[in-house]
């Protein structure tokens, strides 16, 4: 029983540290205003494919993913609404 007690814990840490890394999924209207002034700017022409909240360094950061012209952008916006990165993806 030890045995087996010593093999799922290293596999339980893992699971619950790769779930605490994922971003929760949030739309366009759940963002904060200073944030989606932010997006709605940064992103004009393209398509929003995904919006994510997420914590880096204690601080809520959203990751907004969309295409422009055919290609894949990501945004990291701080709870602010500062721009904190824009790269293509």
């Amino acid at each position: 029983m030890k045995h087996l007690a010593t093999l799922l814990t290293p596999s339980a840490i893992l699971l619950t540290t790769s779930l605490c890394l994922a971003g929760a999924d949030v739309t366009l209207d759940q963002l904060p205003a200073p944030v989606r002034t932010t997006v709605e700017r940064e992103t004009k022409g393209g398509q929003i494919t995904d919006i994510e909240r997420d914590t880096e360094h204690g601080q809520s950061i959203f990751e907004v993913e969309f295409v422009l012209d055919g290609k894949e952008y990501e945004l990291d916006i701080a709870a602010d609404g500062q721009l904190l990165e824009r790269r293509l993806d």
